[in-house]
């Protein structure tokens, strides 16, 4: 873990804790999440075809967060209390257009996956 990461970890209130690679305890925890996550990114990639892959990885994880979990609580409420939107009265241009129109399709398939379980 980075000592930037921990600083502001600190900062924001938050007890950061090393685990090792191999800690069996927690690899169904990264399991859990990486099949959706994946699924995600792939959907965000096939309607984005010139997007970076940075981009696409933050994008899959705002649809992610914005869903809700198998404990039906949504991260995104939990920690900024309301969703972060664009208002339409600005007129954003076309790029970020297609970005949140792959990013509401992105959420559906999530809540897809979800219900699933």
């Amino acid at each position: 873990m980075s000592k930037e990461f921990k600083q502001y970890a600190i900062i924001f209130g938050i007890v950061t804790r090393s685990v090792p690679i191999e800690a069996h305890n927690l690899v169904g925890m990264v399991e859990r999440y990486y099949g959706p996550l994946r699924r995600i990114y792939y959907i965000i990639t096939a309607e984005l075809l010139d997007i970076s892959k940075d981009i696409a990885l933050q994008i899959a994880f705002k649809a992610i967060n914005d869903s809700a979990g198998p404990n039906g609580l949504i991260p995104t409420l939990l920690v900024f209390g309301a969703y972060l939107y664009i208002v339409e009265s600005d007129a954003p241009n076309p790029i970020v257009i297609q970005r949140a129109a792959a990013l509401k399709k992105a959420i559906e398939e999530v809540k897809k996956l979800r219900a699933k379980r």
